[in-house]
Formats: C-alpha cells, structure tokens, sequence
C-alpha cells in the first residue's frame, strides 16, 4: 500500500472510480431505506446488499433492480424515486479531475475497474459532464472494466486476472488505485502495485508531479 511509488516503474494505472475519481457514501442509499421501511433493519440491510450485489455483477437488470428492492423493503417506491434514492450514494466529481487525468494519460495506459451498476454509471456521467464539460469520460481512459458487464466482482482475483489479460498488461509495472482495502489486499496478491486511497488522499497528492 505504498503511496512513495515510482511512477517511472508504471505503465499502466488501474482507476477505481468510486472513492477515487467521485466521492462516494456508500452508505446513504441504505440508510434511507431503512429508515422508510418497517421491516426488521438487520434482515432488511442484509437484502439490500445481495441485491445490490447481483445488481452490480450483472446478474439482474435495471427493472429486476427496482422491483426486488421494492419488494424486500415493502415500498411501493416509482422507477425515478428510488433511481434518485439510489444515487445519493454519489457526490461531486472534481472540477480538476479532467485535466489531471488527461496528463497521467498521455504517460501510461488508463483504464477503470469498477464494482459498479447502471444507474450510477449513467449518473457518474452526467455528473462527470457537468462538472468537466471538456472532455468526456470515456476519452479519458484506454479501457472502462465495469463489474456489471464483465459479471465480475472486486475483491475476487478472477476481476485482476480478466483485465490483465483483456489488455495484455504485465502485474510488475501496472498500479491498482482503490479505496477498499480488501480490493487493494487481492491485487495485492495478485501480483499488482497498489495504492490505498485513504480519506485523506486525493489524486493531485498522488500525482504532484504531473
């Protein structure tokens, strides 16, 4: 987890994206469902997260979404609501984060590894325009890996594996950037650089020479 790496050593940078490129709480969607629900908070949070869980590894839809989170939480919540509900798990993107991202690109490959869903993802760049409108997201980064399209799910060595080999990169000289530590842990083991993004890291800390 060493934040005094040589850059010069990489040439590749795994991104993840949530706690690295846009703020996150992870844990406001659930709060809230919580508090609108009567049924028991432990049972009712353990569902939540299975369904998050094959939300985001691509086992269910968008619809399938909605209506299981519904129906474990006994709301009646319209599509738009809960979409809405669900994004509040998300923050800001950094005005800056467009340009640093563009100079780190022109030196080493970029790509994003993400355990993530469509609707945040349609969020994220909404959010990314608004607040970048010079560059579009996808410009940014040689390869975008969601958890929902390649039905893989960090912390899982198979999730390293695929994109090592999907991008042909060499573990040696690629770097895992990710605010979870037991992600950081399995790239860790898997051969990978890594840097743990802690609350008080930001990317210009990291890359101050760029």
């Amino acid at each position: 987890m060493n934040t005094n790496l040589d850059l010069s050593k990489i040439d590749a940078i795994m991104f993840d994206l949530g706690g690295v490129i846009i703020d996150v709480d992870m844990e406001a969607p659930y709060k809230k469902l919580l508090t609108m629900s009567d049924r028991n908070q432990n049972d009712l949070l353990k569902d939540l997260r299975n369904i998050a869980y094959q939300y985001e590894i691509g086992i269910i839809n968008d619809r399938e979404f909605i209506s299981q989170i519904n129906h474990v939480s006994g709301l009646n919540l319209p599509p738009i609501v809960l979409e809405n509900l669900w994004n509040e798990m998300l923050g800001y993107v950094p005005s800056y984060m467009g340009d640093l991202l563009a100079k780190i690109q022109k030196e080493k490959r970029t790509f994003i590894l993400s355990n993530t869903n469509p609707i945040h993802i349609r969020e994220v760049k909404k959010r990314f325009q608004q607040a970048i409108p010079n560059y579009t997201f996808e410009s940014l980064f040689e390869k975008i890996y969601y958890s929902y399209e390649i039905n893989l799910h960090k912390p899982d060595l198979k999730i390293f594996d695929y994109v090592v080999n999907n991008s042909k990169l060499n573990p040696s000289s690629t770097l895992f950037i990710d605010d979870n530590k037991n992600n950081i842990i399995s790239a860790l083991n898997y051969g990978l650089n890594v840097i743990y993004m802690n609350p008080s890291m930001t990317l210009p800390k990291l890359f101050k020479d760029y």
